[in-house]
Parts: C-alpha cells; structure tokens; sequence
C-alpha cells in the first residue's frame, strides 16, 4: 500500500467507474490534484498486486458544528477480481490509524442501502448502523 499519485489517476477512474460512478481519467485526475495538495485534510492511497492499482481508499477529515469532528470514508474500491483477499482491509485500517494520527476517534462512512456486501464488509470491522437517511442534490447552473 502507498499513497496515490497523479499517475495513479487512470486507474482510479476505472476503479472508481467499476464501483459505479463513471469518471474519466482526467476528470479523476484534477481531482485527485485538489486531495494531493491537502494532505493533512486527506488520506488518499491505494494497494497494489503485481505491480498494478487494485484498490483505494480516501479518507477526509470531516469538521461539524454539531458533533465532534470525524474522518469521513469518501470512497473505497477495490477491483471485483481483488476482493476478499483482505486489500480493504489493509486500505480500511491505514485510514484509520491516519485518523488517529490526526487525534480523531471517530469514523463514518456512508453506503447505499443496496450494497449489502459493503455493509457486510464494514461491520466485520466494528462498523455499526447509526441511521437511514435520505440523500438530497441539486445541481447549481
């Protein structure tokens, strides 16, 4: 496991695409940019096998008014051909001692309702349900 790097951006959008969310490689990258250049806002890295981007992780370090501040889980991917080989894991756990790092004991992710196996997933981690909600968007012109 490393940190990502610009290069690493075609991969992460394949990964990214494979997951659901289609991006292309330099759209993905610009993006990655704006983490890169924030790294003690976020935790951006990924895990290889034979040499070749097989899953990432990013990590954000999420302030509120309301509550305490906590790491936010904005992604984690890692290919369908890859999985339940413990990469997640590995990646799930390096965020959570960078948030530690950070003096931040708490962690949140969100996941679709219909993504049972991510839920699975988090849980056999210490993850726990805290709540349903409705998610809201609206595109500004």
């Amino acid at each position: 496991m490393r940190p990502a790097l610009p290069a690493d951006a075609a991969a992460l959008a394949a990964l990214s695409t494979e997951l659901g969310y289609p991006a292309d490689s330099s759209t993905l990258a610009a993006r990655l940019a704006v983490l890169l250049a924030a790294p003690e806002q976020h935790f951006v890295h990924v895990v290889e096998q034979h040499d070749k981007v097989r899953g990432w992780i990013h990590g954000y370090i999420r302030p509120l008014l309301e509550s305490a501040t906590c790491v936010e889980i904005g992604g984690l991917v890692v290919a369908a051909d890859s999985r339940s080989q413990g990469l997640g894991a590995h990646l799930l756990q390096a965020c959570e001692q960078w948030a530690a790092s950070h003096g931040i004991a708490e962690l949140t992710v969100r996941s679709a309702e219909q993504r049972l196996d991510a839920h699975r997933f988090y849980q056999r981690h210490g993850y726990r349900h805290i709540k349903t909600q409705l998610t809201l968007r609206k595109q500004l012109p």
